[in-house]
């Protein structure tokens, strides 16, 4: 299959997604598998569809046909097995993934908000609290890692400091807002 019908192989399948048609888009991106069986890009958006219609097992056998044996690998990869394996009541592992993310690209915000929440379901509130410390020294416009780490506070019940979080966040990103869906609209 040459690059450029690819391309519009991905983008059709993109459009199955957003008109709700995941079966749709599986078989595009299968179709593209076909010619090519390791297009990493083909493989992470068929991992995310399954993963989204709740077929884990499959969207983990995507993703482990990118992740190479050697110690770099992708990092949108690495992000989704973390993501699988945390979804699947496997924390532990989900931290070994994440962690790995970190190392390799240590301004990725999501390794950062998926540890805290690997954290969290491990009832590791302080390891969360830290790690969310770590991502904001790191990147101090992170939005979303102010929202991740008011989450965490406000579980270890500091309301204040679950605020001032929320209140960075806003401040950072006004589109944060619309995001919370009306919770927290009395601030």
């Amino acid at each position: 299959m040459e690059k450029e019908d690819k391309h519009i192989h991905i983008k059709e399948a993109h459009e199955k997604v957003e008109a709700g048609e995941p079966l749709a888009a599986i078989a595009v991106l299968t179709q593209i598998l076909a010619q090519d069986g390791n297009d990493k890009e083909a493989l992470l958006l068929r991992a995310e569809v399954f993963q989204s219609m709740g077929c884990p097992k499959e969207a983990e056998a995507d993703i482990d046909r990118i992740l190479p044996a050697t110690e770099d690998s992708p990092e949108e990869a690495l992000l989704r097995k973390a993501a699988l394996r945390l979804a699947q009541g496997d924390a532990e592992s989900a931290i070994l993934y994440y962690n790995k993310v970190k190392e390799q690209h240590p301004r990725q915000g999501n390794a950062y908000i998926g540890l805290s929440t690997a954290y969290t379901a491990t009832h590791r509130l302080d390891l969360a609290l830290a790690i969310m410390d770590e991502a904001l020294k790191r990147l101090p416009d992170f939005s979303e890692g102010y929202k991740e780490r008011g989450r965490v506070r406000f579980l270890l019940h500091d309301q204040a400091g679950a605020m001032d979080d929320l209140k960075k966040a806003l401040e950072t990103s006004p589109d944060t807002m619309k995001a919370l869906g009306g919770k927290f609209s009395n601030i």
